[in-house]
């Protein structure tokens, strides 16, 4: 990996970007950032609120600001939202300014993951399935345009964090 990059953490809503992002961001001695922390730290509001009173187009506004703002940043492992990846301007940053590394879990674990969570909008409980597939259907092919995939199953936030670290070191 080149000392100069951000790594980008991507994947499926539930599939543990920010649990990981920060022991990799420690292990590697780099800063930490979460897309979806910075959003509401900028907006000084939670998502929630921007979605009921913009909808998911001032979200992406917000979400490809600070995507923008991150990328010129010192190399930084940045935890991104789920739908990042569906702004084309954001793929080309993502692509230009660092490593992307997709976790990639299956639709089962994500449904047991998340459906206990209350505060994703376009994740409601009860249409919690069809929309991650519907999600994983129009996403896949940006998040498989990543450097690396890292299977995420069973394994604890360490172990992918090791994973993560051995697929950097070799690439």
């Amino acid at each position: 990996m080149k000392r100069s990059s951000h790594i980008w953490l991507l994947g499926l809503s539930g599939s543990g970007k920010s649990t990981v992002g920060p022991l990799v961001a420690q292990k590697l001695g780099l800063p930490f950032a979460d897309t979806d922390a910075q959003i509401t730290q900028s907006a000084q509001r939670p998502i929630s609120q921007i979605f009921a009173e913009g909808g998911e187009t001032e979200f992406r506004k917000w979400e490809s600001q600070i995507v923008a703002q991150l990328a010129q940043k010192p190399p930084t492992v940045i935890s991104c939202g789920a739908g990042v990846i569906l702004s084309p301007e954001n793929r080309q940053i993502l692509s230009k300014t660092g490593v992307r590394i997709y976790l990639k879990a299956e639709l089962s674990t994500l449904i047991q993951r998340l459906s206990k969570c209350t505060n994703r909008p376009l994740l409601p409980a009860d249409q919690l399935e069809p929309n991650l597939l519907r999600q994983l259907s129009e996403r896949k092919k940006w998040y498989e345009e990543s450097e690396v995939a890292i299977p995420i199953e069973l394994d604890t936030p360490e172990q992918i964090c090791e994973r993560i670290l051995l697929s950097l070191a070799s690439s």
